[in-house]
């Protein structure tokens, strides 16, 4: 039925006289109308919801990851000690010797995090996604500074937006306690400690040398081959990693290789505290040993 404006006034005549009411109908155009616009605001409506729920998802992540990273740097000041005033005779010595280094902060990290609540947070690569290249174990007044970056992952990218970089830390100062024998052993002696590396060929006599305490930078492969070393030497692959993929290399203003992942062992620093006398033919390091 076509309405035209007699009917309507037909129709409001009839009401007025005690005649049932007749709605008109509604014009199929408007019931168009609001087809498309449930349409195109249901999708908006949904992806305001899902990003509220995911970015509190990434604040608790990141509020557990402190705590981790917290209780980690507690538990590394304290083995400081061991690893620093015991010999590596000792068990404690051993295990304080091996606990203090990035990478094993990383894995104490992981491990008090979990590792499969690491894999389904709203971290971009899991666990594997949390990067610790910018912290420092017994740096500068003997601190501990855990950095964990991670990228947060977006379930709809938007052009030029594909995730967001969150850094979370954790400081805290070792505990080495204080050496009041001045490094006298029981026969009246006085013996230095020096600390080396288990793969290494020298010692160091400060800890915090530049050599023992790496400084990693991440770098495209694209640009590896014209850079050079603090020594003004090439960078060469690495022979645990090297062949491996990857547009993002790892390298160190002292060495002479490229790595292609992080936790390659070229990159570790396992640091012993051992007299002097006990440092296996080792000879003293060109910048702290003399």
């Amino acid at each position: 039925m076509n309405w035209n404006k007699k009917d309507y006034l037909d129709m409001n005549i009839k009401c007025h006289r005690g005649s049932p009411r007749i709605d008109p109908p509604v014009p199929s155009s408007l019931a168009a109308s609001l087809t498309v616009e449930t349409a195109l605001v249901l999708p908006i409506f949904l992806f305001a919801i899902l990003t509220v729920i995911m970015v509190g998802e990434a604040l608790r992540f990141s509020s557990n990851l402190n705590a981790s990273l917290m209780e980690t740097a507690k538990k590394m000041s304290i083995y400081a000690y061991a690893g620093k005033n015991l010999t590596t005779d000792s068990p404690a010595g051993s295990i304080g010797g091996k606990v203090i280094s990035m990478t094993a902060g990383k894995n104490m990290v992981i491990t008090d995090l979990g590792k499969g609540y690491a894999e389904e947070s709203p971290v971009e690569g899991g666990s594997s996604g949390l990067s610790f290249i910018h912290s420092s174990v017994m740096g500068p007044d003997q601190m501990i500074d855990l950095n964990a970056v991670w990228k947060m992952k977006i379930l709809f990218p938007l052009p030029g937006i594909n995730g967001f970089r969150v850094i979370d830390r954790a400081r805290i100062r070792a505990f080495t306690g204080y050496d009041n024998t001045r490094r006298k052993d029981r026969s009246g002696e006085s013996e230095e400690m020096v600390f080396i590396t288990e793969k290494g060929t020298v010692y160091h006599r400060d800890r915090n040398c530049r050599h023992l305490n790496i400084k990693i930078s991440t770098v495209n492969r694209s640009s590896v081959k014209g850079m050079r070393n603090s020594s003004g030497g090439k960078y060469y692959p690495c022979e645990y990693c090297g062949k491996g993929s990857g547009d993002n290399l790892y390298i160190t203003e002292d060495g002479d290789r490229y790595h292609t992942k992080i936790s390659c062992p070229g990159l570790k620093r396992t640091i012993k505290a051992v007299p002097i006398s006990e440092t296996g033919g080792r000879g003293p390091c060109a910048r702290c040993g003399r």
